[in-house]
């Protein structure tokens, strides 16, 4: 045979090429289920979208290679995918600009910044999406499905999302079986359980990822779900539906297995996932935001390299735990080697010497410690001294502006009160509980101070309630929302919406009141807050009887 030809042998385990190309491709078509679901539900502003954020990427990538003088990767579809996740991952009425900011943080930052696809440790696309996270009032703006949006314009109706319903305890009203199609508020990509669970079925097919990384991340959040179901409802029923609500499977399905940000062990896999799951449930459960999966993927990502470093396999003869015993055996090496040495202390009275009086000689070591001792001692005096000056000579405003603010609380809470009094009633989940008293000291009601959990932090308020058991008025004592977003469901317009009302105010149905656009979160936080108020005053043990009916 010819030494100029050599026939091109394959091995027999080797089926086709795989290249990252091919692989991004298998990707981009196992989104275009949930891409179709999306335009249906939606309308033509998710192609919109997603075109914009494609484009984005693209163009990102392209600038930073051509400027850094690198070669240009843009052949790989890795930026199409990260644009096409980006996109997906944003409400259908997220502005344009909000795609072009996520993608240059994407591209730029998360991809480039740290030597391009394969060397990130955090998933681009994802990194993208909680960025646009940070504002409030985009992410927490959810059109309702079948409303089909302006391209251009965008004037959507809010619904609410099943995890905002879930956050608080309760099943959200959409039956399980348009849960599973997407007819549900949230993310253009999230929404249709099918059509994702059809995309995770090509990239198994196409063994594009391992089912160890979704299997246990979703098995997980399943377990801790059955076992954490609130009192009353069914533990399958509320495991399907956080099973399927928010953005958990598109997570666990597109995210999660990003092979740059993943571990390839097997162990380190099956770990990943668990990790990913155990957090999700802990954000989705105790975090002011109602869902978790972006966060806890991000986290996840942080420790790829410890959980790759576990799930080493044992090497051929190795015993059970030996890099554990050898570990053990370092350490037990270096504590062998730690001397203790007896402190020598010389508590005698040293004898004088030849010349000197009895007891010179002491005086002589006091003289040594006071010379050390005394200049911290001085220290210490000056420095209690300057606090106490201070104290003295500000206390009285310091009161002076606490009596102050207490009057201005009581002001909102209860305008008609002249003066309020400290009660001996405690109840939980009440920080105080002031009387209110007219001019003539007659009893008007009671002020409770109860806190409740907003978007950004805590809100502490006080409600005002008369002896009728209606709210006379509300008052915010201290919170953490944002300006000019979460505080727009605290201006005086919106906390006047409160006065009158009695028994259990909801945000639907009778007795309502609804939410301000734009500050969901917090107007529900206000809402429990005064709820919890009523139902403390409602319960209190005092001579007075209170009525505690639903306005109409």
């Amino acid at each position: 045979m010819s030494a100029l030809y050599s026939p091109r042998r394959l091995s027999p385990q080797l089926r086709q090429s795989s290249t990252t190309r091919a692989m991004m491709l298998d990707v981009i078509v196992a989104l275009i289920p949930a891409l179709g679901m999306a335009v249906f539900f939606f309308g033509t502003r998710v192609l919109a979208l997603c075109a914009v954020s494609v484009a984005s990427s693209v163009i990102f990538e392209l600038l930073y290679r051509l400027l850094t003088r690198q070669s240009l990767s843009i052949g790989d579809l890795s930026a199409c995918v990260t644009g096409l996740l980006l996109a997906l991952s944003l409400p259908a009425s997220a502005p344009f600009w909000v795609p072009v900011m996520g993608a240059g943080f994407a591209i730029i930052v998360v991809k480039q910044f740290y030597g391009g696809l394969g060397r990130n440790f955090m998933n681009p696309a994802l990194a993208g999406r909680m960025l646009a996270g940070t504002l409030p009032m985009l992410m927490t703006t959810w059109p309702q499905p079948m409303q089909q949006l302006s391209r251009t314009a965008v004037d959507a109706v809010s619904a609410a999302t099943p995890m905002a319903y879930l956050h608080e305890g309760s099943l959200p009203p959409v039956p399980l079986d348009l849960m599973f199609l997407g007819r549900r508020g949230g993310c253009m990509g999230e929404v249709s359980a099918f059509m994702l669970l059809l995309g995770l079925g090509y990239l198994l097919l196409r063994r594009v990822i391992a089912p160890r990384i979704p299997l246990s991340y979703l098995g997980t959040v399943a377990a801790v779900a059955l076992l954490s179901a609130p009192e009353g409802i069914s533990p399958p029923v509320w495991t399907a539906y956080q099973l399927m609500g928010g953005g958990l499977l598109m997570g666990a399905v597109f995210f999660a297995t990003d092979p740059a940000t993943s571990p390839v062990t097997p162990r380190g896999q099956v770990m990943y996932g668990v990790g990913c799951g155990l957090l999700t449930v802990l954000l989705r459960s105790s975090s002011s935001y109602p869902e978790g999966v972006g966060w806890a993927i991000l986290t996840m990502n942080c420790t790829v390299w410890l959980l790759d470093r576990l799930g080493l396999p044992r090497r051929f003869g190795i015993g059970n735990f030996a890099a554990t015993r050898a570990v053990l055996a370092r350490g037990l090496a270096n504590l062998t080697e730690i001397k203790f040495v007896r402190p020598r202390l010389n508590l005698r009275i040293p004898k004088p010497k030849e010349g000197q009086a009895p007891g010179e000689a002491y005086l002589d070591l006091l003289r040594a410690a006071l010379k050390t001792v005394g200049p911290l001692a001085g220290v210490f005096v000056v420095t209690c001294a300057a606090i106490f000056g201070v104290h003295r000579f500000t206390d009285l405003n310091t009161a002076r502006a606490e009596i102050q603010a207490q009057h201005e609380i009581l002001a909102q809470a209860m305008p008609q009160a002249a003066v309020g009094a400290e009660t001996p009633y405690r109840a939980v989940g009440a920080m105080s509980i002031i009387a209110g008293y007219d001019a003539e000291g007659h009893l008007l009601g009671y002020c409770v101070e109860v806190q409740s959990q907003g978007f950004a932090g805590p809100i502490t308020m006080t409600v005002g309630v008369d002896l009728n058991g209606a709210v006379t008025g509300v008052a915010v004592n201290s919170h953490s929302e944002t300006g000019r977003v979460g505080t727009e469901a605290m201006t005086p317009g919106a906390l006047a919406r409160y006065v009158g009302r009695s028994g259990t105010i909801r945000t639907s149905g009778p007795n309502s009141i609804d939410t301000v656009s734009g500050a969901t979160a917090t107007s529900k936080a206000i809402t429990a807050g005064v709820n919890r108020a009523l139902n403390i005053v409602a319960n209190l043990d005092t001579s007075g009887e209170i009525n505690y009916e639903d306005t109409q």
